[in-house]
C-alpha cells in the first residue's frame, strides 16, 4: 500500500516505462453477449447485468464480478449508486477474497465504499453524479475474487497484473489504519495539486493568422508545468478551437492538439481542477503531465484562424535524468464529420505501435438535442489482445467509464471534476449543445508493451441515420522513441468554424428526408419465402427494434414449435459468394440453426434484453449456388433460457441479405 499511494502523486515516475511490467486489466459488467467483433451482440446493450458466475460462500449465493491470480492490485473501482431502479440506494454489499481466503478480507456495503462513507475516504473514494469511485489500491499477493450478495449490477474493476514471483504485499485493515499518517499525506497532495519546480520561462505573443508562438528549451530537461492563456479575442470559442498547442521533443513532434481541447474546454472556459490539468476562472490553463526530452523541445502555439488573439505561454522547466525507461509526452487530437448514430460501429481514440503508456483522454460531443449523447463501451485492445481478438477493457457505457452515470438526462448540475475524473461541461438544457468528459490514470494508467487499439463505441440513446454527432477527441499518453501512431495533424478541421448546432440540424433535415437503404441489400420483405413449416406464421406480432431498418421495413416471422423451418431463396447466383444478413435482436426473439443449400453454417440466438439490430451483421461465408440459387433456411430451436414468447411463438425478422461475388465486377 506504501509504495502504490507514493506512486499515485509521483508525477515522475509515470513518464518511465514501469519495470515491473504489469498488466492493466479490467473486469466489468458488460453483456456477455458480445463475444467477438465479426458476431451479432458486439454492440448489445444492457450491460449492467454480467458477470463472471455465482457460488455459495459461507452458507450464502454470491456472485462473482472479478476473479484474477495474483500477484496484482486492484487500482479502481466504479459502481452506479441506485440498484435496479433510481429508488434502491442502498444496492448490494461487496466482498473481497484475498489470497485464497475463505472468509472476506473487506465486506461492506458497495455503495458506501465507492462514494467515500466507510472506512476509505476521499480523496480515495467519492461521490460523483450518481455514481461513485475508489481509487485506494488493494494489492494481494496471490489472489483476487471480488463477489457482490446479491445479483451484479453495472460496476467496473480495474487492476494491475504482475509477473509471477513479483513480491507484492497484500492488503490488511491492520496495515491501512497504520498508515494513516501516509494516507493523510497523500490525500492533501491529491487535492491540493502540486506546482511545477524548477525554472519559469514566460513568452507573449499577439497572434494574426497563421502566426505562432514558439518557445525553444535546450540542454536536456523535463518540462514539470505548462501554462497558457488565451485573452482579447473577439471569438472565444473559436479561439480554443484554431489555437493549436503543438510540441516537438528530440525532434519528434509529439503533441498536436486545439488548445481548447487540450484542457477540455471546448465551446467555452469552464473553470475545474483536476490533478494533471485546472482551468482557473481567468481562463489560465494548466497543465501538470511532466514533459521529458533528452536534448531539445520546442513548444508552439500556432494560430489557424482570421480571428487575432493575445497568447501567452508559462513553461517550468526542472532537471531530469534521461535513461532507457524515459517516454516522451504525447497528445494527439482527432475530428471527423458528424457521425449518424446507426449503424453503430466502434470510433478509435488511438493506434500506436511501440512501447508506451495510455495515462489519459478527454471525449468532446456536441448533441443536437436534449437527450442522452452517450451510450457506448470502451474497448481497449492490448498487446496479445489482438490475438485474442477480444479486449481486455470492455465496458459498461461512456459516462461509466468517466465515473458517472445515466438513469437521468444530463444537466449542468451533473457537472463535477475530481482528482481522476472530470464531467468538465454539460450542455444546458439537458445536454443539447458542446459535453465534455475528462479522465486521468495514474495507478490505473495502460501500458502497451507492442501495441495498443483504444476504441468507444459510437452510441447514444437515439439510433437513426437521421441523428447526427460531432465528436472531438484528445488522448494524452507517453511513449519511448521509435512509437508510430494513427493520429496526423488536423490543420483544415482547427481553422473550421467550430461547429454549431445548427451545423448539424442541417444534415438532420436533409436525411430526415431521405430513405434508410443499405447499399446493395437485397430486401428481406420482398424476397419470397420458398417453404415453409404449417406453424410458422408472417406478421404475427410487431417486432420491437432500436435502430433503423434498411428500407423501412423486414420480413417478421414467428415460430412455435422445434424444428419448425423457413427457407429464403436468393435466385440468379451464377459462382460462388459471400452471404450475410442483418436480423433483429430481442427479448422475443428465437435461436436458429441456419442452412445454405441444405449444410449447416451456424447456430445463432437472435435473443438480447435490448431490442436491437445485428451488427455486425451475421456471417454465412462463402458458399457455392445450386441451380443458379442460394437457398436459406431457418430451423427454429426454441427460446433458450432467458427468451419470452408471444402468445407461445418466438420470432425471426429479417432486415436484409448481403451477396458479394465477383460476378458483376469481371471485365
Amino acid at each position: 500500500m506504501t509504495s502504490l499511494l507514493n506512486e499515485m502523486v509521483d508525477r515522475e515516475q509515470i513518464t518511465r516505462f514501469p519495470e515491473t511490467n504489469y498488466r492493466t486489466l479490467q473486469a466489468s459488467s458488460y453483456n456477455r453477449e458480445s463475444v467477438s467483433p465479426d458476431k451479432p451482440g458486439w454492440f448489445a446493450d444492457s450491460d449492467g447485468i454480467g458477470f463472471i458466475r455465482t457460488e455459495e460462500n459461507n452458507g450464502r449465493k454470491e456472485w462473482v464480478i472479478m476473479e484474477d491470480d495474483g500477484p496484482g492490485v486492484i487500482t479502481k473501482i466504479w459502481a452506479v449508486c441506485f440498484y435496479y431502479g433510481l429508488d434502491n440506494t442502498t444496492g448490494a454489499n461487496i466482498n473481497f477474497y484475498l489470497d485464497g481466503a475463505t472468509t472476506p478480507t473487506i465486506s461492506t456495503n458497495f455503495f458506501k465504499l465507492v462514494k467515500g462513507e466507510d472506512f476509505v475516504k476521499a480523496p480515495f473514494a467519492d461521490e460523483s453524479t450518481r455514481a461513485g469511485n475508489l481509487y485506494f489500491p488493494i494489492p494481494y499477493a496471490k489472489s483476487c475474487k471480488i463477489t457482490m450478495d446479491n445479483k451484479a449490477f453495472y460496476n467496473i474493476i480495474n487492476y494491475r497484473k504482475y509477473p509471477e514471483g513479483t513480491k507484492v504485499k497484500t492488503f490488511t485493515m491492520q496495515e491501512f489504519n497504520e498508515i494513516l499518517n501516509l494516507r493523510d499525506e497523500i490525500g492533501t497532495i491529491l487535492n491540493d495539486k502540486p506546482k511545477g519546480t524548477g525554472q519559469l520561462i514566460s513568452v507573449s505573443k499577439k497572434l494574426k493568422k497563421k502566426d505562432a508562438l514558439h518557445l525553444p528549451l535546450k540542454d536536456g530537461a523535463v518540462i514539470t508545468q505548462l501554462e497558457i492563456k488565451l485573452q482579447n479575442t473577439e471569438n472565444l470559442p473559436q479561439t480554443l478551437r484554431s489555437v493549436v498547442l503543438r510540441a516537438e521533443f528530440d525532434g519528434k513532434e509529439t503533441i498536436w492538439a486545439p488548445v481548447g481541447d487540450f484542457f477540455s474546454n471546448v465551446g467555452k472556459i469552464q473553470p475545474y481542477d483536476m490533478w494533471e490539468r485546472s482551468v482557473k476562472e481567468d481562463g489560465t490553463m494548466i497543465c501538470r503531465w511532466m514533459m521529458p526530452f533528452r536534448d531539445d523541445a520546442n513548444l508552439y502555439l500556432e494560430n489557424y484562424s482570421d480571428i487575432g488573439v493575445e497568447a501567452t505561454m508559462r513553461v517550468t522547466t526542472d532537471e531530469y535524468e534521461w535513461d532507457d525507461s524515459a517516454m516522451h509526452f504525447y497528445a494527439t487530437w482527432r475530428m471527423d464529420d458528424p457521425t449518424p448514430t446507426f449503424p453503430l460501429y466502434d470510433w478509435n481514440f488511438l493506434e500506436a505501435e511501440g512501447q508506451g503508456v495510455i495515462v489519459g483522454d478527454e471525449w468532446a460531443v456536441l448533441n443536437p438535442i436534449e437527450g442522452w449523447w452517450g451510450e457506448g463501451d470502451e474497448k481497449i485492445y492490448v498487446d496479445g489482445d489482438f490475438e485474442e481478438k477480444f479486449p481486455s477493457h470492455f465496458g459498461t457505457g461512456t459516462e461509466d467509464y468517466y465515473g458517472w452515470a445515466g438513469g437521468k438526462v444530463p444537466t449542468p448540475a451533473d457537472q463535477f471534476s475530481k482528482p481522476f475524473l472530470g464531467n468538465i461541461i454539460v450542455a444546458n438544457p439537458n445536454s443539447k449543445g458542446y459535453n465534455v468528459c475528462a479522465r486521468t490514470r495514474v495507478l490505473d494508467a495502460i501500458p502497451f508493451q507492442e501495441r495498443i487499439k483504444f476504441d468507444v463505441e459510437s452510441s447514444c440513446g437515439k439510433r437513426s441515420k437521421s441523428h447526427f454527432l460531432q465528436y472531438a477527441q484528445t488522448t494524452f499518453w507517453y511513449a519511448k522513441p521509435g512509437v508510430e501512431h494513427n493520429r496526423n495533424p488536423l490543420p483544415k478541421r482547427a481553422a473550421a468554424n467550430l461547429p454549431q448546432i445548427e451545423d448539424l440540424q442541417q444534415l438532420i433535415d436533409k436525411a430526415s428526408r431521405e430513405q434508410y437503404v443499405v447499399e446493395d441489400a437485397l430486401e428481406a420483405e420482398i424476397l419470397p419465402i420458398a417453404a415453409k413449416s404449417e406453424g410458422v406464421k408472417e406478421n404475427f406480432a410487431e417486432i420491437p427494434q432500436w435502430g433503423e431498418l434498411s428500407n423501412g421495413a423486414m420480413k417478421s416471422l414467428w415460430f412455435e414449435t422445434k424444428g419448425d423451418f423457413a427457407e429464403i431463396k436468393i435466385t440468379e447466383q451464377f459462382e460462388k459468394a459471400e452471404i450475410a444478413f442483418s436480423a433483429t435482436l430481442g427479448r422475443s426473439c428465437g435461436s436458429f440453426n441456419i442452412y445454405v443449400n441444405g449444410a449447416l453454417v451456424t447456430t445463432q440466438s437472435f435473443y438480447s434484453n435490448h431490442a436491437g439490430i445485428t451488427t455486425p451483421y451475421v456471417d454465412l461465408g462463402e458458399n457455392e449456388p445450386i441451380n443458379n440459387a442460394f437457398v436459406i433456411r431457418f430451423e427454429y430451436l426454441g427460446s433458450g433460457d432467458q427468451g419470452e414468447s408471444v402468445k407461445g411463438k418466438q420470432a425471426l425478422g429479417l432486415d436484409f441479405f448481403k451477396v458479394k461475388s465477383n460476378f458483376l465486377k469481371r471485365e
